[in-house]
């Protein structure tokens, strides 16, 4: 193929290119100390970008080698993991969350602090930190639910029922899908029992039947429906 001839006016023309940036030499030579506290600018903000992520970076990591440490308490303490760690354990997890509170260790401190004070009948503390955990949690988050059932069973435990019931219904808004829409429906139905409300606690062990897929759990709940009814 016969390349096309490149015509005279077209030689004659200058280059786009090299005519944009001699247009940009001349007003760089125009605003010189403009250009300077514009690059001076970017610069600082690069600087402070990347100084920023190297904070964050040594945050964390400083905040997990904390939280680690008081996993590794919790362990010695209560080898066989059943929840009663001690105070050590309290005073380890609190640490983390009092030095680095933005952290994701401190919200993994937060919510196990919620269960250990709960096991340690503490309850107004368990509310208190699973809220905190919750203001940070993104309900993605499947502890986001735990930590509603927590507060849950804390004012159930003291007798607030109402508030109970809120943080249980809490939970069935937040659409968690069946099996802890079914769990939430049980704890509703047992508040409404202690309540000695028995049809609303019918009505709703009848809700979490419905949702229940595990034989065992739902053969307790005919016979909870059977001594309702």
């Amino acid at each position: 193929m016969v390349a096309a001839k490149m015509e005279k006016k077209d030689l004659d023309q200058p280059d786009a290119f090299q005519e944009a940036f001699g247009k940009f030499l001349d007003y760089a030579r125009e605003n010189r100390q403009k250009l300077y506290i514009a690059v001076g600018a970017l610069v600082l903000v690069i600087v402070l970008g990347a100084g920023y992520l190297f904070y964050t970076a040594s945050y964390e990591k400083d905040a997990a080698k904390l939280y680690f440490n008081a996993r590794l308490t919790a362990m010695k303490a209560d080898p066989m993991g059943t929840g009663a760690a001690g105070p050590g354990v309290v005073r380890a997890l609190s640490e983390v969350v009092e030095k680095y509170p933005s952290s994701d260790a401190a919200q993994s401190a937060r919510y196990e602090l919620g269960n250990l004070y709960f096991i340690a009948n503490e309850f107004d503390r368990s509310i208190g930190i699973y809220k905190e955990f919750i203001d940070s949690a993104s309900k993605k988050d499947i502890r986001w639910i735990y930590a509603r059932f927590g507060i849950g069973y804390d004012y159930e435990a003291k007798k607030e029922y109402d508030k109970a019931l809120e943080a249980f219904n809490q939970v069935l808004e937040s659409k968690p899908g069946n099996v802890f829409e079914g769990l939430s429906y049980r704890n509703i139905a047992r508040v409404y029992e202690e309540m000695n409300d028995s049809g609303r606690a019918l009505e709703y062990y009848k809700k979490a039947l419905e949702k229940t897929k595990d034989p065992t759990a739902s053969s307790l709940l005919k016979r909870k429906i059977a001594q309702l009814g």
